[in-house]
């Protein structure tokens, strides 16, 4: 036998154990500083009791011989309390490819190698690491789920992905719940776009009017434990999605719209505990999720103005077909007096963007103040103040921001900053170039510093959006070489 990883095994004495070994992705995030979050990958080797015998973390996909390296060190060097060492007679893996690959060389050394597709005590070896590591109970996949599909489940995130690029939330605030029945023969659910407010970005559904009295009627949370449940889906990060739900994203190329918006379904049940909704929950929301932006849009007419009373059947185009929504525009006993719409809005939105540039101001004052004492140059100090006014005056108070909603500069969050950089700014600005996009992002970076270190926003608001800037910068800077090509070409 040549020399390799296995030149000391065949000395071993063979037992008639069977193992289970596996390469995947780490239930946990790796955060180091100045860099992105990842997941590195761990080579597993877990005996038939359920034992971890024998494990490595590796950046980068693990090589064949990488894996083989593992399984020779978990025989020769067995994990503190499983055992002494030995030859397991069987290993079961769950990688087809690293079957055929290692399979040769294992049985060499006289021991079996066979691909399952299921690997058990794997599994709960690594779901013990990850309730060790994040000190709670991991969420469940959608794919573990009784009946839910990888078809299913695409059709869901592509519906999600629809929903946050259409951005409804722009239109209408949580104060306006729409009626909808799905399937046509179904019940009433009452839906509400959240996001208006441009803090949690996504669509909560409610079983009853009284459900949505008692929301709107600012019941304390834990009263309402045990009194309703509801469902949700809410865009965020990738660290808070489930690993389960990643993994399958990996495997199955389910789309996501952006940085911000990785889909996560959940359910409130009465105990107040989150738990994932079920085949014909989710169903429901891949319908709502395609016919709710077009109807906000075209039927309530909300992108002109205040929302019109709407009522009308949408035809959506869903994973498995054609199928028809419902939709009741308001709800019966949530009005709202239209009466009123036009000139209470125009003049409650002159007040707030008022507000804004007032507050903007005060904030550029102390801005330009801490600029200087940093010692900067009065050039460099007006280059920053011009960056960051533009941003504040013109997007978040004139604009209105992601939400179209005037708020001052202090009150703008991530999904603010990263529409001005990917797409207001490429649009607005006459001065656009990768220079002056460089120049926004050190501007901006400078401001929620200073902003940060002189308490005029939560440092974990003012970090979250510093986390935006660091991570994503590569990303803005090629967007604006993107449109400068596209530019030079037109």
């Amino acid at each position: 036998m040549k020399k390799g990883p296995l030149a000391k095994v065949r000395r071993l004495r063979q037992t008639d154990e069977v193992w289970e070994s596996t390469v995947r992705r780490m239930r946990a995030w790796i955060t180091p500083r100045n860099q992105a979050p990842h997941r590195p990958y761990i080579v597993l080797a877990v005996s038939q009791t359920g034992k971890v015998i024998g494990s490595d973390i590796i950046e980068d996909v693990p090589s064949p011989n990488q894996v083989l390296n593992v399984l020779a060190k978990a025989m020769r060097h067995p994990a503190l309390g499983s055992g002494r060492k030995h030859r397991p007679a069987v290993i079961y893996m769950d990688g087809e490819a690293l079957v055929k690959r290692l399979a040769p060389q294992l049985q060499e050394v006289g021991i079996r190698c066979e691909y399952r597709h299921t690997l058990r005590r794997v599994d709960e070896a690594l779901l013990s690491m990850e309730q060790f590591m994040t000190k709670r109970e991991p969420i469940p996949g959608l794919l573990k789920l009784p009946g839910v599909t990888p078809h299913l489940v695409e059709g869901l995130f592509e519906a999600a992905a629809f929903f946050y690029r259409e951005a409804p939330w722009r239109w209408i605030n949580d104060s306006h719940p729409i009626e909808v029945r799905y399937p046509p023969d179904g019940r009433l659910h009452y839906a509400i776009v959240m996001g208006h407010g441009g803090e949690t970005y996504g669509l909560s559904v409610y079983n009853s009017p009284d459900d949505l009295r008692e929301l709107y009627a600012g019941v304390p949370p834990e009263r309402v434990i045990g009194q309703m449940e509801w469902i949700a889906l809410l865009f965020g990060k990738v660290m808070e999605m489930p690993f389960d739900d990643l993994d399958d994203m990996e495997k199955y190329g389910w789309p996501v719209a952006g940085e911000l918006a990785y889909p996560l379904p959940i359910r409130v049940t009465r105990s107040g505990q989150p738990a994932r909704p079920g085949k014909s929950e989710l169903l429901w929301l891949e319908a709502a999720l395609l016919a709710i932006p077009t109807f906000v849009r075209d039927y309530m007419q909300a992108d002109r103005g205040f929302p019109r009373p709407a009522e009308d059947t949408l035809t959506v185009t869903m994973a498995d077909g054609e199928d028809t929504v419902r939709l009741h525009y308001p709800v019966p006993g949530f009005e709202i007096p239209y009466e009123e719409d036009w000139a209470t809005i125009e003049e409650k939105e002159k007040a707030q963007a008022e507000a804004a540039h007032e507050r903007n101001a005060e904030l550029l004052r102390t801005f330009e103040q801490w600029l200087t004492r940093k010692g900067l140059s009065a050039r460099t100090v007006q280059r920053h103040l011009d960056n960051v006014m533009f941003f504040a005056d013109a997007y978040m108070a004139s604009d209105g921001g992601s939400v179209e909603a005037p708020r001052p500069a202090d009150r703008a969050g991530t999904m603010d900053v990263d529409e001005f950089l990917v797409e207001w700014f490429m649009r607005e600005a006459a001065w656009v170039s990768v220079g002056t996009v460089k120049a926004n992002i050190a501007s901006l970076k400078k401001f929620y510093a200073c902003l940060k270190e002189t308490g005029e926003v939560p440092p974990e608001k003012a970090d979250e959006v510093l986390e935006l800037l660091r991570v994503d910068r590569d990303y803005y800077i090629q967007m604006a070489r993107d449109y400068e090509e596209r530019e030079f070409y037109d």
